[in-house]
């Protein structure tokens, strides 16, 4: 077992130099470890703090004389120095397991496979304008550590923490113990890393291994697998967009089941979407838990503008939409933005994918009737487009830039375009931000 009390003079390697193992090494550094930063290539290290840190762009045979390794998330069991680690019985932990060790403020952890980014984003508005000490980070562009470093550093008292946190991240965690888990929902996503759809679960549930009696259960009662876990856990709290519970919907307008009156209508929000809903009632859900109010929680909601690349609207004129939902990059985000429409829509679909293409589960995320057309661009769409052009108007556009102004001399002006590629973006682009922003640019220059 680790002692974590106190890590001075350890010897400690941190595998991998992105974010994470960045925010790892100053933190570790700060706590008067010996760190050594191991990557398998160049890195910018601008962003360490110390010039202490020891750094190595090959994992050589140095990791294996630490007293214990905290591993970056892109950074799989099956890798060679892992193996290797792992042969002379070396501890290997998470970076947000070791994040948490030298934090006593209150985490709230946000995971599932649609829906993170955009329920940490919000609740760190609703927090921020009710306290001052509010962290954001994990999976989401700061580390944990990098944040508990600045809280460590600064002595900030009150702190609360919000945590995006990915199956990755979650997979070496030993103490972890989040004030309030919640997990949004679970479908089929890094099959590729994880092997099979029950061994991701297992990954994301992780997130509540040492729950007990002083902490909180958020969870989606709309998702069978989640309801069948927790419906008995101690301090679980539903959410549902068909039961009642502590809240319920009637149409776009949640109601308060205790007094029957109406919280807040969606269309008060910029958050369009039946799956926008259901991340409204996590927020409203944990952040009731904090003792926030019901009024506080609506302005917050009211003035909360959305993520870019999540449902983000590029063009509007009267009803009609052209929507970059570049972060959609499996078929079930995809579906859930396929909903938000009552119209008829034109869907662009494609991208790269390493994994075999699941033939009905394109044709079920399509088969709705407001979809128009499909057309399908990049590495993956003529595969798509086989699949589809018998049960829909389908075309395929291998070029990005001629499939999306395609799209806009089908729409007329009328028909609302979805941009919800269903895929990752590695076929062209570095990320879905950068899909995202190109998607944006030949919008933006074809109204011009």
């Amino acid at each position: 077992m680790i002692e974590t009390s106190d890590i001075k003079n350890k010897n400690i390697t941190v595998l991998g130099a992105g974010i994470s193992g960045i925010g790892a090494s100053n933190l570790a550094n700060y706590k008067n470890a010996n760190v050594l930063l191991s990557n398998n290539k160049k890195f910018h290290s601008n962003d360490l703090l110390n010039n202490k840190i020891k750094k190595e762009y090959n994992h050589s045979e140095k990791c294996l004389k630490s007293d214990f390794i905290i591993i970056s998330p892109g950074i799989s069991s099956n890798n060679n120095i892992v193996r290797k680690i792992e042969a002379e019985n070396i501890s290997i932990i998470s970076e947000i397991e070791f994040a948490s060790w030298f934090t006593k403020s209150p985490i709230i952890a946000i995971t599932g496979s649609n829906g993170k980014s955009t329920v940490v984003k919000l609740l760190y508005h609703i927090f921020k304008n009710k306290y001052k000490n509010v962290f954001l980070g994990g999976n989401i562009g700061v580390s944990f550590s990098m944040n508990v470093y600045k809280e460590l550093k600064n002595n900030l008292k009150k702190s609360i923490h919000i945590l995006e946190v990915s199956s990755f991240q979650l997979e070496r965690i030993h103490t972890f113990q989040p004030y309030i888990s919640c997990i949004l929902n679970v479908t089929e996503d890094h099959l590729d890393r994880h092997g099979n759809f029950d061994n991701y679960l297992n990954q994301k549930i992780k997130i509540t291994k040492n729950h007990s009696k002083k902490s909180f259960i958020v969870y989606n009662k709309d998702d069978n697998n989640l309801k069948k876990i927790f419906k008995n856990k101690i301090n679980s709290h539903p959410y549902s967009l068909k039961n009642k519970d502590r809240f319920f919907i009637k149409g776009n307008t949640i109601f308060c089941s205790k007094t029957n009156k109406e919280i807040i209508n969606q269309e008060k929000t910029k958050l369009i979407g039946k799956h926008n809903l259901s991340n409204i009632l996590a927020c409203l859900e944990i952040s009731t838990l904090f003792n926030i109010s019901v009024q506080h929680i609506v302005k917050s909601l009211i003035d909360f503008k959305p993520l870019n690349h999540r449902m983000e609207v590029v063009y509007k004129k009267d009803n009609f939409l052209i929507i970059n939902d570049s972060k959609g990059t499996n078929l079930d985000s995809t579906k859930s933005a396929i909903k938000s429409f009552d119209k008829k829509i034109i869907l662009l679909l494609g991208g790269f994918s390493k994994e075999t293409i699941n033939k009905q589960k394109i044709i079920d995320t399509t088969k709705s009737k407001n979809i128009y057309k499909i057309i399908c661009f990049g590495e993956i769409g003529e595969n798509i487009y086989k699949i589809l052009n018998k049960y829909k108007s389908t075309i395929y556009i291998k070029n990005f830039e001629e499939a999306i102004v395609k799209s806009i001399e089908y729409s007329l002006n009328k028909k609302s375009i979805l941009f919800s590629p269903g895929f990752k973006s590695f076929d062209e682009f570095k990320n879905f931000e950068d899909r995202g922003n190109m998607f944006k640019k030949i919008v933006n220059k074809y109204y011009a």
